[in-house]
């Protein structure tokens, strides 16, 4: 399945049902860590794509990437971790 993705709240002009607010995150990663964060970006909207085909959604509008640190736990020597969280709309496309 083509999945279809926008940053805005509509995809050219077409007209949508929205399916509702869904999201998905990457998997934690050391927060020091100098990995790409665009990978991780990338990992949590691969995840927001297959919650949307779960839902039988055509296209995701409205796209919003945040990241998420979990501070230090109570271990000495524990390091803080981080995530990409990714948000969007899931929208049925109106057929022809």
């Amino acid at each position: 399945m083509f999945m279809r993705i926008g940053s805005s709240k509509e995809l050219n002009h077409e007209t949508l049902t929205s399916l509702g607010k869904i999201s998905a995150a990457s998997d934690w990663r050391g927060a020091g860590e100098t990995i790409d964060a665009n990978l991780f970006r990338l990992k949590a909207l691969h995840k927001l794509m297959q919650a949307a085909e779960d839902c039988d959604a055509d296209a995701l509008v409205d796209v919003d990437y945040r990241e998420e640190i979990l501070p230090r736990t109570e271990h000495p020597g524990a390091t803080p971790l981080k995530r990409v969280c990714a948000t969007a709309v899931a929208v049925k496309l109106k057929s022809a």
